[in-house]
């Protein structure tokens, strides 16, 4: 069985991307349990020194996480949180400590977990030129790059690589509510770079990234359009694909 953890940014706030997480993840041929007191991960609480408050909103939720099988996570930070952090805030509660390890050892990213299971191999599904931003958590918390890139190229008609594809677009939770100047100077030159490649759509693999990207794109009137990667992955026409694009 396979546990979707959608993180609070889509259920409230992308849940297109949901549908085509689910989507992907049926290919599986599992069962998909998605718990319902599910609700926010605690990183933005941890980040800003509320440690506590984070122990607090994941002490409710680790009973549901329990079992066995992979947690599969749409977005870098809140996987990060949850595998790296998450038994640390219990050290001090042994029996919540054990818990809290289980499930950080079967949390896995989204793009982890596809790459390592072939599901998208030799699939041509998204036209176009794609490019690929590397979000924050996932490349320097997790040390992943490669498998949102297979699973790209296995998905995508071409992919070119996008400068400085490593460069934090400014969102960072609440960093970009307490700097919002340095914040729009860093989005500000995210999109020149995706300009720069002329591709049809950027793609980011963390819903943070997402909200933080399209509205730079908006605001400067690019032609790239943003897309999760489990949209793009997912295809055009699909569940979650967004409803103003068509394939």
């Amino acid at each position: 069985m396979i546990t979707l953890y959608a993180t609070c940014i889509v259920e409230q706030l992308l849940p297109d991307v949901g549908e085509s997480v689910f989507y992907l993840l049926e290919k599986t041929g599992e069962a998909i349990y998605y718990p319902e007191d599910i609700t926010c991960c605690g990183l933005p609480h941890f980040n800003n020194g509320y440690q506590e408050d984070a122990v607090e909103v994941l002490k409710k939720q680790i009973d549901s996480l329990q079992g066995e099988g992979p947690i599969v996570v749409p977005s870098g930070s809140c996987c990060w949180m949850l595998k790296n952090v998450l038994p640390t805030l219990f050290t001090d509660q042994p029996h919540t400590y054990k818990k809290a390890t289980n499930i950080s050892e079967r949390v896995i990213e989204l793009t982890q977990f596809l790459h390592k299971t072939g599901l998208l191999q030799n699939k041509s599904l998204l036209p176009g030129k794609t490019t690929y931003h590397d979000s924050c958590h996932l490349l320097r918390g997790l040390g992943e790059s490669e498998s949102p890139r297979k699973c790209l190229g296995n998905a995508c008609e071409l992919v070119v690589e996008l400068e400085d594809s490593d460069r934090c677009c400014g969102f960072g939770g609440s960093f970009c509510m307490k700097f919002p100047e340095i914040s729009s100077e860093m989005l500000d030159q995210k999109i020149e770079k995706i300009k720069t490649t002329e591709a049809d759509w950027i793609v980011a693999a963390d819903a943070g990234c997402i909200l933080q990207i399209a509205s730079g794109l908006e605001k400067s009137n690019c032609n790239s359009k943003i897309l999760h990667i489990a949209q793009a992955l997912a295809g055009p026409g699909k569940p979650g694909w967004p409803k103003e694009e068509k394939s």
